[in-house]
């Protein structure tokens, strides 16, 4: 006889990676070669929140974001409340800073 009934298990929730609140500029460029400069509210190994001074990228853009030591990170606009937005971070970029999906455009010239 079973104590509690599989039916209602709930699996515990991925959690989010540890957040860093900051407050630094970072550029990101998205597609059509437009680039502009962005505050950072929070960064994480897995993503960013972000203000844009202009119009922010849209849903489902592939960006890519200059860090201010250089570092060059792609990710995926996942959400946009007016000029805030979030980014989340292709994994494959923390290494080689190219995107990990096949099809995507290099990084933009300077």
């Amino acid at each position: 006889m079973a104590l509690v009934d599989k039916a209602l298990f709930k699996p515990t929730p991925a959690f989010r990676a540890r957040r860093k609140r900051v407050m630094v500029r970072v550029w990101v460029h998205g597609p059509g070669g437009l680039s502009q400069d962005v505050m950072v509210r929070d960064i994480s190994a897995t993503g960013m929140s972000a203000v844009a001074r202009a119009a922010p990228p849209a849903p489902d853009d592939i960006v890519q974001v200059t860090l201010p030591d250089s570092t060059a990170l792609w990710g995926l606009v996942r959400w946009v409340e007016g000029k805030a937005f979030g980014v989340e971070f292709d994994p494959a970029s923390r290494e080689s800073g190219e995107p990990g999906q096949p099809g995507l455009p290099g990084p933009p010239n300077r």
